[in-house]
């Protein structure tokens, strides 16, 4: 009886790791495939190319996920629907793309107004100094990080490069006490012209691998995007 016992539980570690081993080896895909996807998209930066199931090829770039058939013939721009589970896995995908990359920056890629309790939600906010809507969510941080909500901001001027916001952004981030002058710099209360090597091109980067280009807008901690203004309230009533 223990013989046979442990001849089952044999089996069964061989079929799973078997199965496993199977597993991990679907995921590849083969290398014409691979070269055909390539080069309709005529870029390897930041690209994964694996396996989704049987039927799908998943392509990453960056934060941004496509879909293939599984010859690599045809590559679908758009959401595709999991009929079972009634997903769009597309952004359920880029949720995830999001989550990881915004868990993985530079701290000096995000201006950094953490909350003065005990934290209990961090969300990431795409802002712009000349942004009207962005100045009234500005206002509310105080009141935020005191209900333990920390906001990290990523600068993303929407006037672009050389702009006079651009301009202006770049010399808030080379400051002695950026939070404290992006707060003077939201209520036009900042002159300074600070000139330094600051990261605000990779924000913008950022904000465009996204998919982002309007302002005030909200990464939730689960990576899903929530643009334009909210209160206080309705962002609280979110998170919560």
């Amino acid at each position: 009886m223990k013989l046979k016992s442990l001849n089952l539980a044999l089996v069964l570690c061989l079929y799973s790791k078997s199965y496993f081993a199977q597993s991990q080896t679907d995921l590849t895909v083969d290398l014409s495939t691979q070269n055909k996807i390539i080069a309709t998209l005529q870029t390897q930066k930041d690209l994964k190319i694996t396996k989704y199931n049987s039927q799908l090829i998943e392509i990453n770039l960056g934060a941004k996920t496509l879909f293939a058939s599984i010859d690599g013939r045809y590559i679908f721009a758009g959401a595709i629907i999991d009929t079972h589970s009634k997903t769009n896995i597309v952004e359920l995908r880029e949720k995830q793309n999001r989550k990881i990359k915004l868990s993985n920056l530079p701290k000096d890629m995000q201006l950094n107004f953490p909350a003065t309790v005990k934290n209990q939600h961090t969300i990431t906010l795409f802002t712009d100094i000349d942004c009207g809507y962005c100045r009234r969510f500005h206002k509310q941080i105080p009141e935020l990080n005191a209900k333990g909500i920390s906001v990290n901001y990523i600068m993303l001027p929407r006037a672009g490069l050389n702009s006079p916001s651009f301009d202006k952004t770049n010399s808030v981030l080379c400051s002695d006490n950026p939070q404290h002058n992006m707060t003077l710099a939201m209520n036009n209360q900042f002159n300074a012209n600070n000139v330094c090597n600051s990261n605000l091109k990779q924000q913008l980067a950022l904000a465009s691998e996204f998919g982002i280009n309007s302002t005030p807008t909200i990464i939730l901690p689960d990576g899903s995007i929530n643009p334009g203004y909210l209160t206080s309230e309705q962002l609280t009533q979110i998170l919560n």
